[in-house]
Parts: structure tokens; sequence; C-alpha cells
């Protein structure tokens, strides 16, 4: 065992059956222990890495160790178990799985197991039993029904929508071999969207007529048909891999959008975003979370809430776009503020890129929001490309900003500031054109080689064009010509140009450090010369 054993002490050895892995590139649904080298073994508080040594059909398999623990006496012990395996730590990692599930790798990433307290005597097959710590969906290849023919359903793409993966928000899943995804436990509710099946450019999805229980260690199996009118669920089984019971249920088709049991917008399309926009006008609190990317292509767009004045009609609501992209918004408004959103007070918008904008407004001017007011938060959300033109206050991301704006960031985007009143003072950024207010804050943020021009007497910042007295902006970073992170700057600033000294992953380092540690994203680079992305903790 690579050590003498202690006098009157054995050390201990654990033999292993009835694991039940389901990642099909390291084991099959058949039981084995394929692929598993290492799991971690916890025993009176003391957590120590085992070796796992499969039997010749990887059927079973024994876990020793070169510093194994030892039995003290004859009494029986409790001990637990679990894999993945984290160095040093004496704590089960908690299920987090990955949102895209597509590759092979994460796929394999999403798989955890167990044997938590079990008690071994000293005489004995000494066995510990493991179980799934996830709940796994199958979908069926997708069956033809009215109007449908097999080759019709070629090339449809499948993903489970709105569903937990463990972290901070609701996801979209992209399941493995288009067909399997794993879960951490939790309640798909009654009809609510949960499997969207997209087919060309109609999208359909599977909204269960009772809510679902996913529970660890089951398998659900969906057997969808799909008509030209909507899906039919057809057999849609959970079980322990070999036990359990039948569910039936019904979907419908979805053109553009879906509402929620709260009256909020799950948008597909764009013109999906429009009909939720016709009512936010109408209804400034009323949510929308995309489950989609979005090409607003040819749209008109009025941006949705006003920011003129503290108590002019902003939007209030929650803007979710779950990680997806809205691409080729164009706008072109004589309002006060324009933007995605004109204005936003007490709101929130997140987890949304917006891609390849064009936006020409008279005043204040933002890829995402004109105004955003006091008690609002802005955060993961990014715009890349394309132009924001506007007056005195022009950003990326927002023209002028007194609530929080965090781990948000643009790329390569052209900000412009125009004198059109002839005040002969203006602000133009990389991320917002002003940042203002007393008590927020801009921070973890960045603005990859932005192209920022303004009129004559305009400051101008890679990351504002100016801060406020007593307001903070931390941690930010910028590429490209721009010689100062703010133009005009009353208040506090930290950050650095990515010079060559400093790197994009020292940058990334720092605006990390800046996040709240319960903030559930990262950022991460693949190389000091790359920005980095935003990615979900694991």
């Amino acid at each position: 065992m690579g050590q003498p054993l202690p006098e009157g002490q054995y050390p201990m050895t654990f033999t292993t059956a009835g694991i039940t892995l389901s990642v099909e590139t390291k084991a099959t649904t058949d039981n084995n222990w394929q692929g598993v080298q290492t799991v971690a073994v916890l025993v009176d508080g003391k957590m120590k890495p085992y070796t796992v040594n499969p039997s010749g059909d990887y059927a079973t398999a024994t876990l020793t160790s070169d510093d194994p623990f030892y039995w003290q006496n004859t009494a029986p012990i409790q001990v637990s178990a679990w894999w993945p395996y984290t160095e040093g730590s004496t704590d089960m990692p908690p299920v987090v799985v990955q949102a895209d599930q597509s590759s092979e790798d994460n796929f394999h990433k999403s798989d955890y197991i167990s044997a938590e307290n079990q008690q071994v005597e000293l005489g004995g097959t000494k066995a510990l039993q493991f179980s799934h710590r996830t709940a796994k969906v199958v979908v069926n290849p997708l069956e033809a029904g009215e109007g449908m023919t097999d080759a019709e359903l070629q090339g449809a793409t499948i993903a489970l929508i709105g569903v937990s993966i463990g972290s901070a928000d609701d996801a979209t899943v992209t399941p493995y071999q288009n067909s399997i995804a794993l879960l951490p436990p939790q309640t798909i509710l009654a009809n609510e969207p949960f499997i969207k099946v997209t087919l060309g450019g109609t999208t359909y999805s599977y909204k269960p007529d009772e809510a679902i229980n996913l529970q660890a260690g089951y398998q659900y199996v969906f057997t969808i048909t799909v008509n030209k009118t909507g899906l039919s669920g057809n057999n849609a089984a959970f079980k322990d891999w070999g036990k359990g019971k039948e569910i039936t249920g019904e979907a419908e088709l979805v053109i553009d959008y879906d509402l929620a049991n709260d009256g909020s917008y799950i948008v597909y399309t764009a013109a999906g975003l429009l009909a939720w926009a016709a009512e936010a006008q109408k209804d400034l609190s009323l949510g929308c979370t995309l489950a989609d990317d979005i090409d607003m292509s040819g749209q008109a767009w009025t941006p949705i809430g006003d920011g003129s004045t503290n108590m002019s009609p902003a939007y209030t609501g929650t803007f979710d776009g779950a990680g997806h992209t809205i691409r080729n918004l164009s706008i072109t408004s004589q309002a006060y503020s324009v933007g995605l959103f004109g204005g936003i007070r007490g709101g929130t918008v997140k987890n949304l890129t917006l891609e390849n904008p064009q936006i020409s407004g008279n005043n204040y001017a933002g890829g995402i929001v004109g105004v955003l007011q006091i008690n609002s938060t802005m955060e993961n959300c990014h715009v890349s490309g394309g132009s924001i033109t506007g007056g005195r206050y022009t950003g990326a991301i927002a023209g002028s900003a007194t609530g929080t704006v965090r781990a948000c960031s643009s790329s390569s985007v052209k900000v412009s500031g125009i004198d059109n009143a002839g005040y002969g003072l203006g602000y133009v950024g990389g991320i917002v054109g002003y940042k203002g207010g007393r008590t927020t804050n801009l921070y973890s943020c960045y603005a990859a080689e932005p192209l920022l021009t303004g009129a004559s007497g305009f400051n101008i910042g890679a990351i504002a064009g100016g801060n406020d007295l007593n307001t903070s902006i931390t941690a930010c970073y910028w590429s490209g010509d721009a010689a100062a992170g703010v133009g005009e700057n009353y208040g506090t600033f930290s950050g650095n140009k990515v010079d060559g000294t400093v790197t994009w992953q020292s940058a990334c380092d720092a605006m990390n450090a800046a996040l709240p540690a319960d903030f559930g994203w990262q950022w991460t680079t693949d190389a000091p010369a790359t920005p980095p992305v935003l990615v979900k903790k694991e």
C-alpha cells in the first residue's frame, strides 16, 4: 500500500457496486465504472482521494489508496463518497451542470454521483452503493405526425428551456446528441414551456399538463410527435433506469412567443419581441425572457420607457436575455433617450448581448438603454460591433447611468457624440457616456477597441466620458486608442489600459475580484491577449 501498516490497524479498502452512471462517453446506461478514476471518501470529517480499480467488465470496482483510512477498532463506521473529486475539499460539490451539453466533455462534467452516510463494517464486503445526484432527461427521436414527414424532421434541434442548471439563473440547455441532458433535481411547472423543438423557421414547445418533479437518479423519457399544428407528447415516462411510471402530455405550436404563469413573455422570434414591446409600452413592469437569439433586421423598434426625468414613465420590470443575442437592432429617434430601452428606473436588464446595433438619437443614447436611473441594475450585458450616435450623453451600453452597472462589456463599437444643441459640453464612453449618482457604482466592465468620437468640448473616456462626485468606477479595463478610462473624473476610478504590460488575463483576475462573492458569473479568457467572456460559475 506504499507504507507499513500500523500495529493493530488495518487499511480501509472498499468494494463498490450498484452505480448508475449516465455519461455515455465514460459509461453506458448499463451502469458501469468506465472513465471514473478517483472518488473522494469522507470518514469522521476527513476526506481522502481513493483510486477506482474497475473489474474487467467495469460492472464493479474496488477503491484503494496509497494513504488510506485505517480501522482503529472493530466498530462499524459511517462513510460518504462522491465524484467528481475536488482536491482539498471536504464538502460534496453542489450540482451545477453545463448549459451547453452538446460536447462530450461538457456532458461528462454534468454528471454527479455519491454514496452518502453509509455504514461499513470491518468484516464482509465493505461495499458502497453509489447513485446519481442528477436527473436524466431523454427525448426520443422525433416522430412525424399529422401533416409532417420523416424527411421534414431532419435537422430539427431540441433544447430544454427555462430550467435550473444549479447556478444563479434559469437557462436553456442544449442536450448531448440532440437528445440527452442531465439536470439538478427540480420541479418543471405545469403549463410552462419545457422542451423546445426548432424546425426550420418554426418553433414548437412542449408544456406538461401537470408539474413534473425531476428526482435525482431518475430518468425521464419523452416521445414527441411533431404535427404541422404543434407537438403531442406520448409515453413521457420517468423511471429509475429500469423502474418507474408513465405520464402523458400535449404540446403546442409556438410561432413567436409564449406566456409564463406570471404573465411575462417568453420570446422566440423578432415578431415575439415586438409583441412584448407593444404590451410593455402599456405596462412598463412587464417581464421578458429570451428563449433564442433574435435577428431584428428590417424591424422598426421604439425604445421601451422614457428617461427624460426622474418622474417619467421608465421601465420597471426585468428583461432577461438568458444568454441570447439580439442582432441588427436599428433605431433612429428624436426622443430624449434612446436604446433598446429609453429609460429604466427600478428595473433590471441582464444576460443580454446586442450584436451590430445601429442606434441614432438626439440626446441620451446607449445600446441597451438611454438612461439607467436610480435603483436599477444592468449586469452581464454586452454590445458587439455596430454604432451608437447620440447628443450630450452617449455610451456603447448606456447614455448615462445612475443605477448599478456590473460585468458588462463592449467590443469594437463606434460611439459618437454630436453637439446637436450647441452646448459645447458632452460625454462619450465605451461603456457609459456619464456615470452619475452618489451611492451606486460601475465595476468589473471592459471596452475592447472602442471607436470613440465627440464634438468640440466633449469629454471622452474608454469606460466613461464622465464620472460624478463620490461615484466609483472600479476594476474596469480597455484596449485601443483611448488614452484615459474616464474623460472627466470627479469620483474614483481604478483600472488600466491593456497594452502589453497589463494583459487581459490580469484584467480578468481583477474584474473577478471586484464581483460580489455570490455573483453567479465570472470572467474567463483563453489567452492573455484575448478579451474575456462571462461564464456561469461551476
